[in-house]
């Protein structure tokens, strides 16, 4: 078993000072190989722009923007340009969760219906958040055409989940829950703490902390400071013109909408990986953020169709180990020790606890469900080469 050891570094982080890598065990020569990795991307045309911080105990060893906001190239990607993370935001909404778990507000085997009564129906009535966090709840695309419908109708939504038969007994398959995970848990949060989950989010985490361009919707979709979706394959072409609608950059979803950039999300992460504690100010308790990072569930998904690795709204590292024929999207140094969330066939973002690591990438063009894989692993073996040590 790895000796797990958790980085002193607290303070904030000062991304002006990137160039300063001392205390990280990176040299400038050294660092410039992963630069060398995003740019070479970019000039190939995978992405038309795009994001990439990489953190070494708590210093920023790349901190880099390149390319455009769309395919138009009228509008160059800067270090505060939103991107669409999709299910990057599942580990913010689980850290809500467990948030209330702090403030002994909730607990993982409590059963929604608890909190949400009018959940408790259909065979939903033993449905825990344990088993929501683990995709285990058997509600993994029920009332799927129904939330693209009605997107912007939150309250619509958790009425129609709210009458939704699993689709298995809960807690005896694991299936990945597309939007169903932020649905539930959105529901849950609001319900307990009287907050819908992206003030709760805000408030709780982004604004004391500093992460000041990050948010569950874009206000005002017209605006140049966010990243516009492209497809480079044929069967998400329909699906980037939907997610860039106006409806959907507008909606709150709570397992799929966060629009971020590299460096905020590198905060947030770093703060986890500090076992709760950022700039002086604690957010989770230590024992809290180990169980929430730690191994839940490995096990056959019934949605991805592949054996998987789940922390409590987390993915966990060594997919080499599990899918030796498949492509790790976090590079061949990740392991148990490994937890993130990667997004929609464009992001990524994870922390590595053995080696104080924490890699964000984000970009504007889907790829085909292979080749995205590929273009991430490329980026995180660099950094294993690098620093991974």
């Amino acid at each position: 078993m790895s000796v797990v050891k958790i980085p002193s570094y607290t303070d904030k982080i000062n991304f002006k000072e990137s160039h300063d890598l001392s205390g990280s065990g990176v040299t400038e020569d050294s660092a410039k190989r992963i630069s060398e990795v995003f740019d070479r991307q970019i000039k190939a045309g995978l992405h038309p722009g795009a994001q990439l911080v990489v953190l070494k105990n708590g210093r920023a060893i790349v901190d880099q923007y390149g390319g455009y906001t769309d395919t138009r190239k009228s509008v160059p990607v800067t270090p505060t340009t939103k991107f669409l993370t999709f299910s990057v935001t599942k580990p913010l909404t689980s850290a809500c969760i467990f948030k209330l778990v702090d403030e002994s507000k909730v607990t993982l085997d409590s059963h929604v219906g608890e909190y949400w009564p009018e959940f408790a129906c259909n065979g939903k009535e033993e449905i825990t958040i344990r088993q929501v966090l683990l995709h285990q709840s058997g509600l993994p695309v029920r009332g799927f055409i129904n939330q693209l419908l009605n997107i912007s109708n939150t309250e619509k939504i958790s009425g129609y989940l709210a009458g939704q038969k699993p689709e298995f007994q809960p807690g005896t398959k694991t299936a990945y829950q597309y939007l169903n995970f932020g649905f539930i848990l959105g529901e849950i949060i609001k319900r307990v703490s009287g907050k819908p989950v992206d003030d709760f989010l805000g408030e709780k985490y982004l604004w004391p902390m500093g992460i000041n361009n990050t948010s569950m919707n874009i206000s005002e979709p017209e605006d140049d400071g966010y990243a516009k979706l492209c497809s480079g394959t044929f069967d998400h072409r329909l699906v980037a013109s939907i997610f860039n609608s106006s409806s959907f950059r507008q909606a709150v979803i709570p397992a799929a909408s966060l629009h971020s950039t590299a460096r905020d999300l590198a905060v947030f992460f770093q703060m986890l990986l500090n076992e709760g504690k950022y700039g002086g100010t604690k957010y989770l308790e230590r024992t809290t953020v180990q169980l929430a990072t730690s191994l839940g569930n490995e096990g056959f998904d019934e949605s991805i169709k592949r054996v998987t690795r789940w922390g409590y709204g987390f993915s966990l590292g060594g997919e080499h180990k599990i899918n030796p024929d498949l492509p790790d999207g976090m590079g061949y140094g990740s392991s148990l020790d490994t937890f993130g969330h990667f997004g929609q066939r464009t992001s990524m973002a994870w922390a590595d606890k053995r080696t104080g690591l924490v890699v964000v990438f984000l970009c504007n063009r889907f790829l085909s469900s292979t080749d995205y894989k590929i273009r991430l692993r490329e980026i995180s073996d660099a950094v294993w080469d690098v620093a991974g040590d």
